[in-house]
């Protein structure tokens, strides 16, 4: 008589694994294809429009941070490539999206080790179609990037048989994910976790200590030997990251936190039973790993930066730990409607997004290059045309301009002067207002905010150009021209260091004092440009950006 190959019981969860596995395969096809959708849907965030323009002016030749910019040197081709700036943003979005299918497959593989294959495909899931990582997980950021190197660390001390060539390989993703983006450092209580997990049966306090003086030793040795534009770099940007990034009080940005985990229900009830899981003692991680893979999400509690996208950068590990609770969530709830959940929540998250913002956004980018079918020198918040070169290269975020307000240099008047740019987009608080109150912590300085207002004027929606207003006066008065360049005359014939022109004709105006005549009647405008043309569309109405 034959005899089965495997256990009756064993048969039967093979048997429901089977069938529990097409159904939660196809849910992982269908997450997958959402996100490709959102590629093409979802409207531009500043830090992509932002991120694209370093690709830019990298390209031109301009001095950009090596640190932090790992999308500099993947991307830099893309620009060549045919179509407009958010076509190419797009595209980079299509190569970095399976960066989040490669951290869900190590989150798998991971942690079936550690529970059962079921659980697994579901703590992977639940992180892919999670909340703001489904949303975000595929945005041109340096995140992603480091989260896959990270996680592939992970992978490599959990799963990997201890060698040389596996250790250094753990510690080569980890040095990238670093020049990544300095916040893989806060991935260290996962990642010291995994390192005694792996190491914990060999380790003694003698063997620690020794292995602590000996990475003291190799960082000092680099530091002594690196060139000094590279310890300074990396010196200023943890300085600084350091001084502002942990200042901000308790839960900068709870709020985030707080719709993370009502928009992924499944990770959330995972957490929650993985600890109910681990107290029990039916499982294969011991409380203590448990606790160091779910630990980086309580940066939240203090990291400045914890905004939507922070979480697809921090959750691979918390994940990891999660599918600890599977079991038992299944048992409670059931394991079609936790399947259900990993698939509605997405769903619902996509159907939710306004797909006419990035169609504006196309809309406004269209209307400048009207304007300018070429290029130029521009003051903005975000790098919103990433094409241009940009006089103020930072990026007007909190930080920054906690940072440019410290300095106290009026740098916009500065670039004014230095750059002569001709075209203001005034996108943004700062650039908005132009507040002069000093006592205004997210406003420009008065100095710059006052110089803004009197050297551009409104052409096309919030899109402002070079250029003066000019009451009428009955003697001759003196204005100051910052931005040089040919200029048209608007609105009553003018007297201009002695000459008359009349309405249309243009004038070649050099930086500094110029001579207007008297005159009556209504105000006059010099417009920078040789009758420079209005976009065939009006402005667009609604916002630019999604919030998050």
């Amino acid at each position: 008589m034959a005899t089965s190959a495997l256990p009756a019981t064993a048969a039967s969860e093979s048997r429901s694994w089977l069938t529990d596995g097409k159904l939660l395969f196809g849910i992982g096809v269908v997450l997958v294809v959402l996100q490709i959708e959102l590629v093409f849907a979802k409207s531009i965030n500043w830090d992509e429009f932002f991120h694209f323009n370093q690709i830019h002016a990298h390209l031109r030749g301009d001095k950009v941070q090596w640190l932090q910019t790992p999308h500099i040197r993947l991307f830099a081709w893309v620009p060549g490539l045919s179509g407009e700036p958010i076509d190419h943003i797009q595209w980079i979005r299509l190569m970095l999206l399976p960066l989040g299918v490669l951290t869900s497959l190590a989150i798998f593989d991971i942690a079936r080790r550690f529970s059962d294959t079921r659980s697994a495909a579901i703590a992977a899931l639940a992180y892919f179609g999670g909340g703001y990582v489904f949303q975000h997980s595929f945005a041109l950021r340096a995140d992603m990037i480091a989260a896959t190197l990270l996680t592939g660390a992970l992978w490599v001390l959990l799963t990997r048989n201890r060698s040389i060539v596996w250790d250094i390989a753990a510690i080569a993703l980890c040095a990238l994910a670093f020049v990544s983006t300095v916040k893989a450092v806060l991935f260290a209580p996962a990642l010291a976790a995994a390192a005694w997990w792996r190491w914990r049966d060999v380790l003694s306090m003698k063997l620690v200590l020794g292995a602590g003086i000996l990475a003291v030793t190799a960082c000092a040795i680099f530091w002594l030997s690196a060139p000094q534009a590279i310890t300074r770099s990396i010196a200023g940007l943890l300085t600084a990251s350091l001084g502002h990034m942990f200042s901000a009080g308790l839960f900068p940005q709870g709020k985030f936190l707080i719709i993370q985990l009502a928009t992924a229900p499944v990770l959330t009830g995972l957490v929650i039973y993985a600890f109910v899981a681990a107290r029990s003692g039916a499982n294969r991680m011991p409380l203590w790993l448990l606790v160091g893979l779910i630990l980086p999400l309580a940066w939240t509690i203090i990291y400045r930066n914890s905004f939507p996208y922070f979480f697809a950068f921090v959750l691979p590990p918390v994940a990891i730990g999660a599918s600890l609770g599977a079991t038992m969530l299944c048992e409670r709830y059931g394991f079609r409607l936790v399947a259900a959940a990993l698939l509605i929540a997405p769903v619902i998250s996509s159907a939710m997004l306004d797909r006419d913002v990035i169609d504006r956004q196309r809309a406004v980018h269209a209307g400048i290059a009207e304007i300018f079918p070429e290029p130029v020198r521009y003051i903005d918040d975000v790098a919103f045309r990433p094409d241009f070169p940009r006089a103020v290269p930072h990026f007007a975020s909190g930080w920054a301009l906690a940072n440019y307000r410290e300095k106290g240099e009026a740098t916009y008047s500065e670039a004014m002067t230095k750059t002569q740019p001709p075209l203001l987009i005034r996108q943004g608080y700062a650039l908005e207002t132009l507040a002069p109150d000093p006592a205004d912590d997210m406003a420009l300085l008065p100095e710059d905010a006052a110089a803004l207002a009197a050297n551009y004027i409104p052409h096309w929606g919030i899109v402002h150009v070079a250029g003066k207003r000019i009451d009428p006066s009955q003697s001759a008065q003196t204005i100051e021209i910052v931005i040089a360049g040919t200029y048209t005359l608007e609105g009553q014939n003018l007297t201009i260091d002695g000459e008359t022109y009349t309405v249309g004709e243009t004038v070649i105006l050099d930086s500094g004092k110029v001579a207007i005549g008297p005159f009556t009647g209504d105000a006059a405008t010099l417009r920078w440009g040789d009758n420079l043309p209005q976009p065939t569309q009006p402005f667009p109405d609604g916002k630019l950006f999604t919030t998050y």
